[in-house]
C-alpha cells in the first residue's frame, strides 16, 4: 500500500497512518524516500506502546519528520490502517534538544470515545502513562527525552495547521 497520496484533511479532522499498534514492541516509522514502513526499533523487557501510534500526512513537524499522533481510541486499530482523528491536545516533548510534540487524537468513529472532548475527558491517568512511557523509551533507546507540558485541543489545533503548512 502507498500512503504518499494521503490527504492531511483538516486540523480539526485530520487522517492518521497507523505505525504502530497498542501494545507492540516494535517501533515502525514510514520511510519517505522509500515509500515503506521500515523497523526503528525493536524494544526489550516486554516495553511496548501504550496507544496506537502514527503520523498526520502532508505534515512536517519541529523534527522535521510528520507530525506524530497517539491515537487514544477505546479499540486498537491494525497497524497500517488510516483512522480520521480530532484533536484533544498535545504532549510537548524535548527529544535530544529537539521539539517533537505529539499529538493526542481521538477516532471520529469511535463510540465508545465520543464524549471525550478534552484530556480532562480521557477515563485514564494520562500524565503517568506517558512520563513513564517517555522515560523508558529513553532508557531503551539511549536518548534524552522530556515532557515540557501537555497543551488543550486548540493548541493542537494550531500546531496541526501550521505543520500541514512547513509540508507544502
Amino acid at each position: 500500500m502507498s500512503y504518499e497520496n494521503i490527504p492531511f484533511g483538516t486540523p480539526e479532522k485530520f487522517n492518521v497512518v497507523v505505525e504502530i499498534q497498542k501494545g507492540g514492541q516494535v517501533k515502525y516509522e514510514y520511510d519517505e524516500e522509500w515509500c515503506e514502513v521500515k523497523v526503528s526499533a525493536i524494544f526489550k523487557n516486554g516495553f511496548s506502546f501504550p496507544f496506537d501510534y502514527g503520523y498526520v500526512p502532508e505534515t512536517r513537524g519541529g523534527d522535521g519528520d510528520h507530525l506524530d499522533v497517539f491515537v487514544l481510541g477505546s479499540q486498537s486499530v491494525r497497524m497500517g490502517a488510516i483512522v480520521e482523528c480530532r484533536p484533544i491536545g498535545i504532549i510537548e516533548l524535548i527529544n535530544r534538544r529537539e521539539k517533537d510534540d505529539k499529538v493526542l487524537a481521538i477516532p471520529l468513529n469511535d463510540l465508545g470515545s465520543k464524549n471525550i472532548k478534552t484530556l480532562e475527558d480521557l477515563p485514564f491517568d494520562y500524565k503517568n502513562i506517558f512520563e513513564d512511557f517517555f522515560k523508558e523509551l529513553a532508557v531503551q533507546r539511549n536518548k534524552t527525552m522530556e515532557i515540557s507540558g501537555y497543551k488543550d485541543a486548540q493548541t493542537a489545533i494550531q500546531e496541526l495547521g501550521l505543520a500541514h503548512k512547513n509540508f507544502k
